[in-house]
């Protein structure tokens, strides 16, 4: 065989054929035979960069074909790195294990192992079911054999989540932080999103007097009006940039950035627990001032973008709970002023 009857990048090596390609540090065996199916699906995954998928069944190869799904390249990028961490935890405990042989004892026990971190171990299971779902699509589990994550009993959150941040620690905040870091706070109090969503926040996204976007994480289109305290800070922020936060010479900001710079503050604050207090606090915060001033579950959630009840019973605590029931009450007793009047 010749190489002017091969493909790019492949050359003859002893029988066989030979993918080189110098750029990438590429040079892999190809022992299909040339010109099958075969051939040409292992050729066209190393122009791509990937080794195929061996066809041995085990956590590896189950691992390396849900990556490749359509499932998994639809999720969001944080939703993507989150679950290549925990899949990758499960590749270096199982990577040689046939999945058939997992059954919901051994799921069980790795999360119980892990049950120190409870957010995390509970992730665990939850990633497990959508990895052994993938490997019932794909062959590996048959119908029968169900699927050995679903039913594991999760550890139950210790609090009811991230708490609020208390007036006396936003009022230490509000004196002493940066000026980047006061406006990522206002902007969470003010438009009640998550921290990833108002870190995006672009100067082209307010119009006329109202927040319009799309929830990162819920890919639901919201609009939202600023407050009165909102509207009058942000006049007094001068534009930098295409985001409302910027780093360096007007450039978007990560994330990180400035999670890290609300942290270091809040460790040089007087108030002994003010590092405690997490920034997706303040989303709790706003969800507590919306019941505050009036609003019951609906009128909430068109704020936050919460989709769920549930949600909201966390994030509202024993306040939500207090004034819905006052205003259940207060339209009991105009009920029966009404009665008495006719």
């Amino acid at each position: 065989m010749t190489k002017k009857g091969l493909p790019k990048y492949v050359y003859a090596d002893r029988g066989y054929v030979r993918f080189i390609r110098r750029s990438r540090g590429q040079s892999v065996m190809i022992k299909e035979e040339f010109g099958t199916l075969e051939f040409w699906d292992h050729y066209n995954r190393l122009l791509k960069g990937r080794e195929p998928i061996s066809s041995k069944r085990n956590f590896e190869t189950l691992a390396l074909s849900y990556f490749e799904s359509d499932a998994y390249k639809k999720l969001k990028p944080r939703t993507k790195s989150d679950y290549r961490k925990y899949i990758e935890h499960i590749r270096k405990i199982w990577g040689r294990k046939d999945p058939r042989k997992i059954e919901t004892q051994h799921i069980y026990e790795l999360h119980r192992a892990n049950a120190d971190h409870w957010r995390q171990a509970n992730y665990l299971v939850q990633v497990m079911v959508i990895l052994m779902n993938h490997a019932r699509l794909i062959g590996y589990l048959k119908k029968e054999h169900g699927n050995p994550a679903k039913g594991i009993p999760l550890f139950k959150q210790k609090s009811e989540g991230w708490e609020p941040w208390p007036d006396d620690v936003r009022q230490e905040f509000e004196a002493v932080a940066s000026p980047r870091a006061l406006l990522v706070y206002e902007l969470c109090i003010g438009t009640g999103q998550r921290i990833g969503d108002v870190v995006a926040i672009r100067w082209d996204h307010i119009k006329d007097g109202a927040y319009d976007f799309t929830q990162g994480k819920t890919d639901k289109p919201m609009r939202i009006p600023l407050t009165d305290r909102l509207k009058a800070y942000l006049g007094t922020v001068s534009k930098e940039g295409l985001t409302i936060i910027t780093g360096k010479h007007g450039c978007p900001v990560q994330y990180r950035t400035v999670a890290e710079e609300m942290r270091k503050i809040k460790s040089k604050m007087k108030h002994p627990d003010a590092a405690t207090f997490v920034t997706h606090g303040l989303r709790k915060n706003a969800t507590i001032e919306l019941y505050q001033s009036g609003c019951d579950d609906e009128m909430v959630k068109a704020v936050t973008g919460h989709s769920g009840v549930e949600m909201l019973k966390k994030y509202g605590g024993a306040i939500r709970q207090r004034e819905l029931a006052t205003r259940a009450q207060e339209a009991r007793n105009r009920m029966e002023r009404n009665k008495t009047r006719t």
